[in-house]
């Protein structure tokens, strides 16, 4: 698994992720609640627990269908 962070979005999110490894897509969305939260992949890395990861920012909000 790869640890990626959220950058940006709801606060009460963790921002802390894993994704398959070797896995990044350009971009992903996060169920929360009754939203899914869309994260856009860049260039950019920050360091989470002493390990550099990279970095997701927030885009957009959509409702989750019911």
């Amino acid at each position: 698994m790869t640890t990626i962070l959220l950058a940006g979005g709801p606060a009460a999110l963790d921002p802390v992720r894993t994704l398959p490894e070797g896995d990044f897509p350009a971009q992903l969305s996060v169920d929360h609640g009754r939203w899914h939260e869309h994260f856009v992949r860049t260039d950019g890395h920050d360091v989470v627990r002493g390990s550099l990861v990279r970095v997701f920012r927030w885009s957009y909000r959509t409702a989750i269908a019911e």
